[in-house]
């Protein structure tokens, strides 16, 4: 009796947590649109003083935690609270208590509530963009119109697309078919031509490469250490990417190519690192001067002598703005969690964050939940498959762990057996 009393309880404790990421996630996604000049402002802050009461009440009233565990998220939150207070990005608090109080929470049901809310929003924008009830953001440059779809800026639609394609296909890697790639590509198509954005057309390009390799690694055995290995790519990109800006300098031609390669994000990493430098708990608000579409348009075309100034890597952001400690803890506890997916061979987590880290070098969503839903992943209810791929390309089976494959519902006898003979563990629920 107490334990079926008990598993009601965690049940409508989860069922609150999803609503309150729910309202959370519409309010800082509707953020993200122009629909934000209908909103009022102080709406945003009360739902997220609501948020972080919610969740905290959560925490407190119905969490079960060990003394370490208290210790642990207690720390955690102390050391947000500072880098929050100092660098005035009040996000971080209610982003470090949704990672907190998801604990048991089914990941596989977040990434449905990120789907069915952001995508919604993003419908409702791009059709209210196109009739004209609010702005669709453009930007001539030589390439082309760049278009936002009711987004703020043009990167940004590009990397709600990229992030929703990440969230599609986590949740269909359980019964994979080839033909449901069909609207990732779509999305990847709309990136491409719309918006111009090189970074989310690589970042998903890999995505859907890796995906594909992860999907069909039986097949593809030579192509397995590229996935064994994924969970190193968080400190290889962030590391490659601040240390590329740190020694960026005009002298090197080889370092200016990249640069002009990378849309000048090199020159921009190394003048921040200049006048800002890393501090350890993080520092006051860093004046910017961003604007989307192409930038030497910008400076030719109406904004005269204004000076251009955006630091657009998440990882150079974190360093620079939150601190050296908090971003230690978060790459290093990223990292060090993917690690432990892969002891258990479940690799889809970590082949998703090397398009995630691809990804993060050149634009600075990686901490916004509006974007990276997957940093909820920590302490989330990830549940344990084991995959069996059939000889065919285009028929993979997954069966739950504990079922033989033959035993699959599909009555796919050709099954293979994993070569390694170990169980193979995915978190796609």
């Amino acid at each position: 009796m107490m334990r079926r009393r008990g598993a009601s309880i965690q049940q409508h404790r989860n069922v609150l947590y999803l609503i309150i990421f729910g309202i959370y996630l519409a309010s800082v996604t509707l953020q993200t649109t122009t629909f934000n000049e209908m909103i009022p402002h102080r709406v945003g802050v009360l739902i997220e003083l609501a948020t972080l009461a919610a969740l905290l009440g959560l925490v407190v009233c119905l969490d079960t935690l060990t003394p370490g565990q208290i210790i642990g998220e207690v720390s955690l939150l102390v050391l947000v609270t500072v880098v929050t207070l100092t660098s005035g990005a009040h996000y971080l608090m209610p982003t470090i208590m949704l990672v907190i109080a998801a604990r048991e929470v089914s990941f596989r049901q977040i990434i449905q509530v990120y789907l069915g809310v952001v995508g919604t929003i993003l419908l409702l924008a791009l059709v209210a963009a196109e009739v004209g009830l609010i702005k669709n953001i453009t930007f001539a440059t030589a390439d082309g119109l760049r278009q936002s779809f009711g987004v703020v800026y043009t990167t940004d639609f590009a990397a709600h697309i990229f992030y929703l394609c990440a969230a599609y296909l986590y949740l269909l890697a359980r019964r994979f078919r080839l033909v449901a790639l069909l609207p990732v590509l779509f999305g990847l198509a709309m990136i491409y031509q719309f918006t111009k954005t090189m970074t989310d057309v690589i970042a998903l390009l890999v995505l859907i490469s890796l995906y594909l390799v992860y999907i069909y690694r039986r097949q593809l055995r030579w192509l397995r250490p590229m996935i064994r290995y994924s969970f190193l790519m968080l400190p290889l990109a962030s590391g490659l990417i601040i240390g590329l800006s740190n020694i960026f300098n005009y002298q090197d031609r080889l370092l200016v190519a990249l640069n002009n390669t990378l849309s000048t994000r090199l020159a921009l990493g190394n003048n921040a690192l200049l006048a800002y430098g890393g501090k350890l708990f993080g520092q006051a608000p860093i004046p910017i001067n961003g604007w989307g579409g192409d930038r030497f348009e910008t400076f030719t075309n109406g904004v005269g002598d204004a000076t251009y100034f955006f630091i657009d890597s998440s990882f150079l952001n974190m360093l620079i703005s939150y601190g050296l400690l908090l971003t230690l803890i978060i790459i290093i506890g990223m990292t060090w969690f993917l690690y432990q997916r892969t002891r258990q061979h479940d690799y889809l987590l970590p082949v998703i964050f090397v398009a995630i880290a691809i990804s993060s070098m050149f634009d600075q969503h990686f901490l916004e939940v509006t974007y990276n839903v997957f940093i909820l992943m920590l302490l989330a209810d990830l549940p344990n498959y084991r995959t069996a791929v059939g000889p065919a390309f285009d028929r993979p089976v997954v069966i739950r762990r504990g079922r033989r494959a033959d035993e699959s519902s599909t009555g796919l006898s050709g099954a293979a057996v994993d070569p390694d003979h170990r169980p193979d563990v995915n978190s796609i629920r």
